[in-house]
């Protein structure tokens, strides 16, 4: 008797820890879930998917855990046909990968598909006709092989995706330091995904095998470890809670090439300091929100214009200019509408113009013409390059061409006549 006593008491005790430890994961999860919506706008680790997933992941422990420790008694901890519904989470993880690469905040209607499954399992289990029927001969196992077969499928086209889009290229069009972490998050969390899944199949095989009632939660303590870690992975890294602007703002501090003020950036007396008269409401508010910033998306849009040549792409615009930063559009048309004498269509023919004049001084033309080099420099035509040419350098390509071949052989003459004499 005393023996049954102390195995109920250390099953109790167990209980209770277990539970504790959903509760704190839970209140873990919904501080992470709150920082992250107040940087969702300016955030491209976050998305509308990532919101679902950590909102679904947290509620789920909050009721399991605030059911046990006896805090509430409204919501029981879910068992059954509810428990299927969070499978949507499964989608919803493939979903964030999608749209963290495509950089797409809104989600599109036609993603609603990936729910069909979870449905469709919901209905047949609550359907008693074909829950008699011969889909179900083999009792549970039939829900353990399409559940089994649902989270692998899943698995598999994430780690396509990630596989051809992000962890075997060697680049994007964004800087090293971005790059590096996109990858590194992405490993950390599909890693993640791939042992929940596994502990929510293994969950559901030992369910099915001692005729219990469908949760998926036979293993839900490591998973429950796998999210706490990631929680935690979370909230010490700054750059994924509140994005890549905090990112630039901790590499600004390392990077010679970031002065201490707007000043050292007007390196072609385009960016200027002075906002002037701001009267709309909302680029005050902006203002406000993105003032310590501007210094870096001066930089950044400079390295894109320069280094990265992002201009040669006949499409560049601002949302391809903020998509490669990070942040929102309307922080890069802020950005040229306050801080440029130049508009944002100048800027860009500015641009390619300066990249037109670096590949003939580079030799391009030996071998090219004066129209590949127009398409090569991101102009539609030669048209409007001969046009945007003329307009900045005051001479029309062919002239400008001559002009350089003129001078180079002259100081050549007059270099030869130097050593002569």
């Amino acid at each position: 008797m005393l023996i049954l006593l102390h195995l109920q008491s250390n099953f109790n005790i167990k209980n209770l820890v277990e539970s504790f430890l959903f509760l704190v994961t839970s209140i873990v999860g919904f501080i992470t879930l709150f920082l992250m919506i107040r940087s969702y706008g300016s955030n491209p680790f976050c998305n509308f998917y990532l919101i679902l997933i950590i909102g679904i992941i947290s509620f789920r422990f909050f009721v399991h855990g605030s059911y046990s420790v006896g805090l509430q008694s409204v919501l029981r901890p879910d068992a059954g046909l509810s428990s299927i519904l969070y499978l949507i989470i499964v989608p919803c993880a493939y979903l964030y990968y999608k749209n963290l690469i495509l950089q797409k905040k809104r989600h599109n209607i036609k993603d609603l598909r990936h729910l069909i499954f979870v449905l469709c399992l919901y209905f047949i289990n609550s359907n008693v006709l074909i829950r008699e029927s011969l889909l179900f001969h083999f009792g549970m196992w039939t829900n353990f092989f399409l559940i089994t077969s649902y989270i692998l499928f899943y698995l598999i086209l994430t780690f396509k995706l990630l596989k051809s889009k992000i962890w075997f290229r060697k680049s994007m069009s964004i800087n090293n330091e971005h790059f590096n972490l996109i990858k590194s998050w992405t490993l950390f969390f599909y890693l993640v995904n791939l042992l929940c899944g596994f502990m929510v199949i293994v969950s559901v095989y030992n369910e099915s095998f001692n005729g219990s009632v469908l949760s998926g939660k036979t293993m839900a303590i490591f998973s429950l470890t796998f999210w706490l870690i990631s929680f935690f992975k979370i909230l010490i890294s700054p750059e994924i809670l509140f994005g890549l602007p905090t990112l630039n703002q901790t590499l600004s501090k390392f990077h010679s090439s970031t002065l201490e003020n707007m000043e050292d950036l007007v390196n072609d007396m385009n960016w200027s300091i002075d906002t002037g008269n701001i009267r709309n409401t909302q680029d005050k508010v902006l203002q406000e929100n993105i003032k310590e910033n501007i210094a870096i998306y001066v930089e950044e849009v400079n390295r894109l214009s320069t280094a990265e040549l992002i201009f040669r792409n006949p499409k560049a615009s601002q949302s391809e200019i903020a998509l490669s930063i990070g942040v929102p559009k309307s922080h890069i048309v802020f950005l040229f509408k306050y801080h440029s004498s130049l508009s944002f269509s100048e800027f860009r023919m500015n641009s390619r113009v300066q990249d037109a004049i670096k590949l003939i001084e580079g030799g391009f033309l030996n071998t090219e013409t004066l129209e590949s080099l127009a398409h090569t420099t991101g102009f539609a035509s030669y048209n409007p390059f001969f046009s945007a040419f003329k307009r900045i350098t005051e001479y029309a390509p062919q002239e400008y061409v001559k002009v350089k071949k003129d001078l180079q052989t002259f100081t050549r003459d007059d270099k030869v006549h130097s050593l002569k004499l």
